[in-house]
C-alpha cells in the first residue's frame, strides 16, 4: 500500500514537521451543513455510540453502593456534564470536533478509590486532579513535549486505542452469547454497510452520512422491538424533565474530603487520561484534515481540566476526549465542529429529559456493540494511515512493532497469568500501568521513540 501524501510545513506551532493528509472530509471543522435538521441528524448520531456514559458511571456507583434510583440519577448527571464539557472544548478549548465524557482510564482509578476510601475522598481527588490538569494546559508546558509525539508514536497509540476499545465492543455485542445478540450486532453492521455503499446518492448523500443514526434506530428499536427485546419499561419509568443539581454529592468545604492517597492515585489516572487525549487530538486532526498544533494540545488539556471540575460540580464524572466519535468522523467524513456542538446540546437534553436518554438504555446492548465494533475498526485504520506517513526507518519499525506487542500482551498476561489476587496487592498506579493498554502504549511508544529516534538517531533507509 503506498504511503499517504504529506505536505511539508515549517511552523513552530506544529506538533509534526510534516502534515499527513489522511482524509478529505465532506464537511471540514469550520464548515456546517446548509440545513439545520441535517446538522441535528449528524449531531444526534454522535451521541448514539457513546456507551461510556452508561457503563462507567455504573462502575463507580456500584463501588459507592448507590441504589438503582441513585444510579439512574447519576447517569443523568454525567450526561448533562458531558454536554457542558463538550461545549467548553469546542468553544474555548482546542475547538476540535471532539465529544467529552467520562474517561475509562480515569474511572479505572476512581472506582477502587470510591470503594476503599469512600465517595467524599473520590470527589476531593477529582477536584484537585481537574485543577492540576487545567494548570498543565495553561502553563503551555506541552510545547516542550511535542517531539515525544511524532506520527509513529501517535499512530501506534491510536491503533492500540482502537484495539482496546474493540475488546469492549465485542463483549457488548456477544453479551451472554445468545443468538439474538449476534443477529442484532451483525444486522446493524450490515445496515450501515448498505446505507454507506449503496445509498451514497440518495437524499444528497444524507442517508450515507447518517448511516450510523438510521441503522441504530432501525435495528435497535424497530427490529428489536418486534422481537420484544426493547425494555420499554425503562423509558416509561423515567420523568420527562428534571433539572440538574449543583454539588449534589457535597463540595469543597462541605462534604468532599482531600486525602493524599486518593489525590495521588486519581492524579495518576488523570495523567493516563491526558496522554490518551493527546493521541485523540492527533487522530481527530488526521481524520479532519487539520494540522495538529501545540495549541490544540495546550487548549485541549486546559478545557478537559475545566470540564472535569465543572462536571464534578454537577455530580458527573471527569470528562476526557472520546475516541469512538473520531471513528464516526472517519466513517461519515463529517468533521464539522458545529455538528459536535449540536451533539453537546443533545447530551444536555439527555440530562434534562431522562426519558429521552433512556431510549439508548432500552435497546439491546448488542446493537450498540455492533456499531462500536465498526467504529473501532475505523479508529484502527486511522492509526495505520498515520503510521504510513512516518519515516520508513528501522527505529520506527521497532517503535510500532514492540509497542503493539507489549501494550496488548502485558495486560492479557497480567489478567490471566498473574491473576486478580496478585493485581489487588500492588499499588493502583502499577495496576493501571499493567492492565491499561492505552496508558501502556503511550509510555512504551514514547520511551522507545526517545531511545531509538532521538538518542540513537536512526535515519531513513535509502533506495
Amino acid at each position: 500500500m503506498p504511503k499517504a501524501p504529506i505536505t511539508e510545513k515549517h511552523d513552530d506551532n506544529a506538533v509534526w514537521e510534516s502534515l499527513p493528509e489522511l482524509e478529505k472530509p465532506i464537511f471540514r471543522i469550520d464548515e456546517k451543513p446548509e440545513r439545520l435538521w441535517e446538522s441535528l441528524l449528524y449531531g444526534w448520531q454522535h451521541t448514539l455510540v457513546d456507551i461510556s456514559p452508561f457503563v462507567l458511571p455504573l462502575a463507580v456507583a456500584g463501588a459507592i453502593g448507590m441504589s438503582l434510583g441513585e444510579k439512574a440519577q447519576f447517569i443523568n448527571f454525567c450526561l448533562f456534564a458531558m454536554g457542558i464539557a463538550t461545549l467548553l472544548q469546542t468553544t474555548i478549548g482546542n475547538r476540535l470536533p471532539i465529544i467529552q465524557g467520562p474517561s475509562a482510564t480515569l474511572t479505572g482509578t476512581l472506582a477502587p478509590i470510591a470503594g476503599q476510601l469512600g465517595a467524599a475522598a473520590m470527589w476531593g481527588g477529582i477536584f484537585i486532579g481537574g485543577i492540576l490538569e487545567m494548570f498543565i494546559g495553561a502553563s503551555r508546558i506541552l510545547k516542550y513535549l511535542r517531539k515525544l509525539f511524532p506520527p509513529v508514536v501517535s499512530g501506534v497509540v491510536i491503533v492500540c486505542i482502537g484495539l482496546s476499545l474493540g475488546q469492549v465492543a465485542v463483549r457488548l455485542m456477544i453479551g451472554d452469547g445468545s443468538g439474538t445478540n449476534f443477529l442484532f450486532g451483525i444486522g446493524v453492521i450490515l445496515v450501515i454497510f448498505f446505507l454507506q455503499l449503496k445509498c451514497r446518492n440518495l437524499w444528497n448523500g444524507i442517508l450515507s452520512r447518517g448511516a450510523v443514526f438510521f441503522a441504530i434506530w432501525i435495528v435497535g428499536l424497530l427490529i428489536a422491538g418486534i422481537f420484544g427485546q426493547v425494555n420499554w419499561q425503562v423509558v416509561a419509568e423515567k420523568p420527562w424533565f428534571e433539572l440538574p443539581q449543583f454539588f449534589p454529592y457535597g463540595g469543597p468545604g462541605f462534604g468532599w474530603e482531600f486525602m493524599i492517597p486518593a489525590i495521588l492515585a486519581i492524579i495518576a489516572g488523570y495523567m493516563g487520561s491526558m496522554v490518551e487525549s493527546l493521541g485523540d487530538y492527533a487522530a481527530t486532526c488526521a481524520v479532519a484534515g487539520e494540522k495538529y498544533t501545540v495549541s490544540h494540545m495546550n487548549k485541549g488539556i486546559f478545557a478537559e481540566g475545566l470540564g472535569s471540575v465543572v462536571a464534578a460540580a454537577f455530580g458527573g464524572l471527569p470528562c476526557t476526549s472520546y475516541t469512538q466519535n473520531i471513528g464516526i468522523i472517519a466513517t461519515t467524513r463529517v468533521a464539522s465542529r458545529f455538528v459536535v456542538q449540536i451533539a453537546a446540546v443533545v447530551l444536555l437534553l439527555y440530562g434534562l429529559c431522562p426519558k429521552f436518554g433512556a431510549l439508548l438504555v432500552a435497546m439491546p446492548r448488542s446493537v450498540l456493540g455492533g456499531v462500536f465494533i465498526l467504529v473501532c475498526g475505523m479508529i484502527v485504520i486511522s492509526g495505520i494511515r498515520l503510521l504510513q506517513v512516518a519515516p520508513d526507518t528501522t527505529g520506527n519499525q521497532f517503535v510500532a512493532g514492540l509497542t503493539l506487542i507489549i501494550s496488548i500482551g502485558v495486560p492479557i498476561y497480567a489478567k490471566f497469568g498473574l491473576g486478580d489476587a496478585w493485581l489487588n496487592e500492588i499499588s493502583l498506579t502499577l495496576k493501571l500501568l499493567l492492565t491499561n493498554t492505552v496508558v501502556l502504549a503511550v509510555l512504551v511508544a514514547i520511551v522507545l521513540n526517545v531511545i531509538l529516534n532521538i538518542i540513537l538517531q536512526d535515519s531513513p533507509e535509502k533506495g
